[in-house]
């Protein structure tokens, strides 16, 4: 760790040449608590309290040297200074050298400690998803909705469980203005539920996703607001088209059945449409720079439009596979190791490591979602894959070993 400590106090001092950087840099890619530590380093408020830790140990314990008596006592004068950089530069260089050493060095070790905290878990024991989420109310408040129950109805400014039974009333807006309750659901990862709304229209939330709603429909059109996936079945009203708005694009539809997947960490918006007849469009000015901005295409049954960085396409696809998360189904038609590996991961809530080389092939299987994980890793190391789950922490990892 001794020319790791000599980077970090030079990368303080700003005092790092060229070739020092890219040494420091590589150091800090080549493992994830290598970077943890830069970036403590690198955080003004946390290494002012690692700092202000180091000097509360009793100095003979630290070293016996007088340069560290004076170090202290020059620390002590400037420790009010607001700039941690500054403070940083007033310590001799012995001092701020040790301390750079002692805090890699306490870093190590507590990193080698959270490893051997890891143990490794069966995947029989990752149950899966079920019924989980939560409706936000206009006045912030949060409810967390029951999972014996699938679906939420809103209605006549109350909310209702799809069995009737009673959840919460709408907090009061006056019907004679303008302005409308805007609710919020959304679902974990592990989570889906189902929507009524107010116009009867039904929507499926699929995992790790949110959708933004009025209490009611008072306007000419009916918008909502979506991140993640989303199965929509939509009641048609001509005098009232159904809008639905995620990152970059609008979905404009009369009546139809189509699936939004529109995820963040995805790189691209798909939009899957099953019955009817939907017109997609990129608002000008959605996407500064970007050639598709203002564009419109029309969507026939069995089409898809993928959005990707304001780009727009449109191809025939098989809509089932798009849509079976909707069923209680995994189906990986022809598709790539890291697509279906995503989908799993927010289904059973896990984090994802890649540690090998993935293979090319793609993969092919038809899963019940209520199996255990276990089900769907043996169905994805038919594609010579190979896994491993830990403990880490309060989470789990599926460390994905790549091809065997």
């Amino acid at each position: 760790m001794e020319r790791i400590s000599q980077l970090l106090y030079k990368h303080l001092e700003g005092t790092l040449s060229e070739a020092e950087r890219t040494e420091l840099n590589d150091w800090a890619a080549a493992n994830p608590a290598n970077r943890k530590l830069l970036d403590r380093v690198n955080n003004n408020e946390v290494l002012e309290a690692d700092i202000d830790d180091w000097y509360a140990i009793p100095r003979r314990t630290v070293a016996d040297d007088p340069r560290l008596d004076a170090a202290i006592l020059q620390y002590e004068t400037a420790k009010n200074q607001p700039r941690v950089r500054q403070l940083v530069r007033r310590i001799l260089p012995y001092a701020a050298a040790v301390f750079v050493m002692l805090l890699a060095g306490m870093w190590y070790v507590s990193e080698q400690r959270q490893t051997s905290r890891e143990h490794e878990i069966a995947a029989t024991d990752i149950r899966s998803g079920g019924n989980k989420a939560t409706l936000t109310l206009s006045d912030g408040r949060k409810i967390d909705l029951s999972s014996e129950q699938s679906e939420i109805i809103v209605k006549d400014e109350s909310v209702t469980y799809g069995d009737g039974s009673s959840l919460t009333v709408i907090p009061d807006k006056s019907k004679d203005r303008s302005d409308v309750s805007l609710l919020q659901l959304t679902t974990p990862k592990g989570g889906t539920y189902q929507l009524i709304l107010p116009d009867g229209s039904r929507v499926w939330l699929n995992t790790g996703s949110t959708i933004k709603y009025p209490a009611r429909f008072i306007s000419t059109e009916r918008t909502v607001e979506i991140s993640g996936e989303a199965y929509f079945d939509i009641e048609e009203d001509s005098k009232r088209p159904f809008k639905v708005l995620s990152p970059g694009q609008e979905v404009l539809v009369l009546g139809t059945k189509f699936n939004v997947s529109a995820y963040p960490d995805d790189p691209d918006t798909k939009t899957t449409l099953v019955d009817g007849k939907v017109l997609l469009s990129l608002p000008k000015g959605s996407g500064e720079g970007f050639p598709a901005s203002g564009k419109s295409i029309l969507l026939a049954p069995g089409e898809q439009a993928s959005l990707s960085k304001g780009h727009i396409t449109k191809s025939k696809v098989d809509v089932s596979q798009f849509t079976a998360w909707k069923e209680g189904f995994f189906y990986f038609n022809k598709l790539p190791v890291t697509t279906a590996i995503t989908q799993l991961a927010r289904w059973y809530n896990l984090d994802v490591v890649y540690q090998e080389k993935l293979p090319e092939s793609n993969v092919y299987a038809y899963i019940d979602r209520d199996k255990p994980l276990s089900a769907v890793l043996k169905a994805l190391e038919l594609s010579r894959l190979k896994f491993k789950i830990v403990q880490q922490g309060e989470r789990k990892q599926l460390i994905v070993l790549g091809e065997q």
